[in-house]
């Protein structure tokens, strides 16, 4: 049962907490299923055994059918596919939306993730590339305060190169960090517990 934990070890507990959740087929995990405040747990299985499931219930995107979740306030969630539509808000204005004070005291702090160039900070978001519009949801995702990533896919999207930035950026990254990937190098890479999901159940 890798990546069950029962996170006793920890002050105050787990940091995210699954009992018994069920959402329809897609779906049945028995028992407990806990994250503790810092780790690292890779979800891996096949195509459709419910990993992306697992993690929209993680991230509170969906509500299980059966069983109970708990899970800390702040939680950044990259789900695999990008919004069918996008902003209008120039590169920089989004990234600093909902930060205080105005957007160009953020620009230092966005180049400095390596993501992005001076000249792409004025370009709208609508009319970037979905391997920029990534750079974005994953710029946002690391330095924003947060005790709990979930990553569906974090690779898709974005060039080799890129996926070593993501990697390094996750590295520094001190809460915990749930993920889903099929790219082989990340997977390998990955520290931290695995769970293996084989048609919805536990593996």
């Amino acid at each position: 049962t890798g990546g069950e934990r029962t996170g006793g070890e920890q002050a105050g507990g787990p940091l995210a907490e699954l009992d018994g959740v069920v959402v329809g087929r897609r779906l049945r995990l028995d028992g407990l299923l806990t994250v503790g405040p810092g780790e690292r747990l890779l979800v891996t299985g096949e195509n459709g055994v419910g990993k992306t499931t697992l993690l929209r219930v993680l991230a509170g995107d969906l509500e299980p059918d059966a069983g109970s979740v708990r899970r800390p306030a702040r939680i950044g969630y990259l789900a695999q596919e990008l919004p069918a539509r996008s902003t209008r808000l120039p590169l920089l204005d989004a990234y600093a939306a909902g930060r205080p004070g105005p957007p160009d005291e953020y620009a230092d702090r966005l180049l400095a993730l390596g993501l992005f160039r001076e000249e792409d900070l004025h370009v709208p978001v609508a009319a970037l590339s979905a391997g920029q519009q990534r750079r974005l949801q994953i710029a946002n995702l690391v330095t924003r305060p947060a005790d709990l990533l979930v990553l569906d896919e974090p690779t898709n999207h974005i060039a080799l190169d890129l996926v070593e930035d993501l990697e390094t950026a996750l590295s520094a990254y001190p809460g915990a960090v749930v993920a889903v990937s099929h790219d082989r190098g990340f997977r390998d890479r990955f520290p931290g517990e695995r769970l293996e999901l084989r048609a919805g159940r536990r593996g």
